[in-house]
């Protein structure tokens, strides 16, 4: 154990730069100041993150382009007919159009009764609880909730909104919570009101692989419960950040 936690801050102190900004989704909530744009840029762009990263940033630009670098402002403002017409012809891998104008929707529909989506999270967190799963719950539900009746397929919306209740493993949700919740030269560090101890690690088949490879985990199922083992052993290098160790094992499975 000793040996492993040498071994990932290592790579942790390797991964995590400033350099790292500029070939992640992250970047586009370094690109605002004001906390409602970089929630709103960031949740969209983490939504968006699956494929190759020059894949996501190019389709996340698309849309923060479009929303004239104002995102929340859009999103308070939201013109349907706009944004269907802006929308019309986007892809991304499997994500439409209709299926981010959705997600837009939901946001609008949101944010008019929240002062942002950190108060709706909180409105599920517990500092008692031993993670974030059940404030996770509450804040994908609240979001779905808000066009309950409105969208006949949520098909889309729900692969954009994973749920961790049904056995998501939620990769772009704890990327999302990471961002926001963390300090760091890479992470922002605006949600003050969570603590880092609590987050999980953003499970992809990178971080999949190599923790595998490494023996911190045995199942080979990618699912919640994958996402807990991992993060469990992780607390155990490190009680207080364990999703630091992000950095590391994704940073193997991409650079090396």
């Amino acid at each position: 154990m000793k040996n492993m936690k040498e071994y990932l801050d290592n790579l942790v102190i390797k991964y995590e730069i400033e350099d790292f900004i500029k070939d992640d989704p992250i970047q586009f909530c370094h690109k605002f100041t004001n906390k409602n744009d970089i929630e709103v840029a960031g949740l969209i762009s983490s939504s968006l993150a699956y494929g190759k990263r020059q894949k996501i940033i190019e389709s996340s630009n698309i849309i923060i382009d479009f929303m004239d670098f104002k995102p929340y402002n859009y999103i308070m403002n939201l013109n349907i007919d706009d944004a269907k017409i802006k929308l019309a012809n986007f892809k991304h891998r499997y994500t439409s159009g209709e299926d981010v104008f959705f997600l837009l929707l939901i946001l609008n529909r949101v944010l008019q009764d929240y002062e942002g989506l950190e108060d709706i999270f909180l409105k599920g967190y517990n500092p008692r609880e031993k993670n974030i799963k059940f404030a996770l719950t509450q804040f994908v539900n609240t979001l779905t909730d808000s066009v309950q009746g409105e969208i006949q397929n949520m098909r889309g919306i729900n692969f954009l909104l994973p749920n961790p209740q049904k056995g998501s493993a939620c990769k772009r949700l704890n990327m999302f919570l990471r961002w926001m919740v963390r300090k760091g030269p890479v992470d922002l560090g605006l949600w003050k009101n969570i603590s880092p101890s609590k987050l999980l690690i953003p499970l992809d088949t990178h971080v999949a692989k190599v923790s595998r490879k490494l023996g911190i985990c045995k199942r080979k199922s990618d699912d919640w419960i994958t996402v807990e083992e991992i993060t469990d052993y992780l607390l155990q290098l490190d009680p207080q950040d364990p999703a630091k160790y992000d950095f590391a094992i994704f940073g193997e499975g991409v650079y090396k």
